[in-house]
């Protein structure tokens, strides 16, 4: 898909580019605080809710605290989203959501590994959270940039109906979730590599590229509103 093409979509946001950059830096994210930050998910809340409950077994309360928190935090995330989305009339509303984990990724890079994982994992869950909410359809179909069991699942029942029902219409929706788990696995992998180099600074890669995302969703947003302004203009 080129770049005019993007523009010109009706849903930039759902767009399988965006959906699939997004989901990279979920993967990115989640194998950091797991390998990093306590063996704790930023984004995935089912191995979390795992992990809680494993905790409250072993009795170890910095393992409930670190995992109910971010739990906690996920959630609050979501509802962020919600509010600003209801009370935003700007078409860039996206772009604000988007700037927590940013922020969230740089101040973390630089924090040492002795500030407590309850602290820094709930911090992260917010803004994947947000991020999550504020990107959640590919080409119109829902899908999560922060964890990946969903995306596996459909891609597996899409592929399944394409192959054993001969139901042409699921070969796109195959693709596209594929596009999402290759992604998420992709980011892990590099981000796990990469922390054998970077250590706790294995963010800032992270930071970096949300930034670029960020900024290449707005101008492409920015460039569809000038251009819808121009024609109404020479309509009148």
């Amino acid at each position: 898909m080129n770049l005019k093409s993007l523009i010109n979509r009706k849903n930039i946001a759902q767009s399988k580019v965006i959906a699939g950059a997004l989901t990279f830096c979920g993967g990115f994210i989640d194998a950091y605080t797991y390998i990093q930050r306590g063996h704790t998910l930023a984004a995935g809340q089912t191995g979390n809710v795992i992990f809680f409950s494993a905790s409250i077994a072993q009795g170890n309360i910095s393992g409930i605290v670190n995992r109910l928190s971010t739990i906690i935090s996920f959630i609050l995330g979501l509802v962020i989203v919600i509010f600003i989305h209801t009370h935003s009339k700007s078409h860039y509303w996206r772009i604000f959501e988007m700037i927590p984990i940013i922020i969230i990724c740089g101040i973390v890079s630089f924090l040492p590994k002795s500030v407590p994982n309850y602290y820094i994992v709930p911090a992260l869950a917010i803004g994947l959270s947000m991020q999550n909410g504020a990107f959640r359809k590919i080409e119109g179909v829902g899908y999560s940039n922060g964890f990946t069991s969903g995306n596996l699942k459909k891609a597996t029942l899409a592929w399944s109906q394409y192959f054993f029902a001969n139901d042409k219409s699921q070969r796109a929706t195959g693709e596209n979730y594929l596009i999402l788990v290759i992604s998420f696995v992709l980011g892990a992998v590099l981000s796990a590599f990469l922390q054998k180099v970077l250590g706790i600074h294995t963010l800032l890669i992270a930071m970096f590229l949300l930034i670029i995302i960020n900024i290449f969703y707005g101008y492409l947003v920015y460039k569809r509103h000038k251009d819808w302004l121009n024609s109404s203009n020479r309509e009148g």
